[in-house]
């Protein structure tokens, strides 16, 4: 899945002065839309910071952002410039609007749209869609998809040992590589038909592909042992 990059890391411009509260003055000025943050956009390492990039991503603002970890001065300098406890910080036409919570609710009450569209005259900011939801799937239902598009498998997160003793011939295994490349390189729309054992690790991962946008999300309810059961009876069951 490929996300426009509406980001920059603003690293380079922290280095203008000795005072934290210079320099973090200096960065909330330099975007009309600023974000503190732990990790990058592209590489968020906290799910607080996450959730916020990807708030501003759905909404496909423009915004420029701070990586507190790489600096301990600035990290404990913006709990104090804000008088707020926790990072991620979002700021809109330098002004604070809050951290994770809060932004989550601006957005989904249409509130945070305004503050986007003062800060951003010049561009029209449409609602993001609602989330799109999991569909669960007979197996009989999964083998008509694989039949009608001869592009699509299913994604087995079942462990080796597993898939050794038994598995579907259109499969394949949903490791951590496969796993990057479906969130990097895929289109948000590529249906994903996801199976395990009896259908609830393979729930889970639906899950998470679903919080990462992708709109056509299946998990074959029952798993591998209900396909053996109602498809083929030739896979063995465990």
């Amino acid at each position: 899945m490929k996300f426009k990059v509406v980001s920059a890391d603003a690293t380079d411009l922290s280095q203008t002065s000795d005072d934290p509260k210079v320099r973090i003055k200096g960065l909330i000025e330099s975007s009309p839309v600023f974000l503190f943050m732990k990790g990058t956009p592209e590489a968020p390492q906290c799910g607080f910071s996450y959730r916020v990039c990807e708030v501003l991503r759905e909404w496909k603002v423009p915004f420029r952002s701070f990586n507190v970890l790489a600096d301990p001065d600035i990290r404990q300098g913006i709990k104090e410039f804000t008088n707020w406890p926790t990072i991620p910080q979002l700021y809109v036409n330098r002004e604070f609007v809050g951290g994770c919570d809060i932004i989550e609710q601006l957005s989904q009450s249409g509130e945070l749209r305004e503050l986007l569209q003062e800060a951003y005259p010049e561009q029209n900011f449409e609602p993001p869609p609602p989330p799109a939801q999991i569909q669960a799937i007979s197996p009989t239902q999964a083998k008509q998809m694989l039949e009608e598009n001869s592009a699509l498998t299913v994604l087995d997160i079942r462990e080796p040992d597993e898939r050794e003793y038994a598995k579907l011939e259109r499969s394949q295994v949903l490791d951590h590589k496969l796993a990057d490349e479906i969130l990097n390189q895929w289109d948000a729309n590529t249906p994903l038909l996801l199976m395990c054992h009896r259908g609830i690790r393979s729930m889970e991962a639906a899950q998470f592909f679903i919080s990462r946008g992708f709109q056509q999300v299946f998990n074959i309810d029952g798993g591998i042992d209900r396909w053996s059961d109602e498809v083929d009876s030739n896979i063995p069951r465990y």
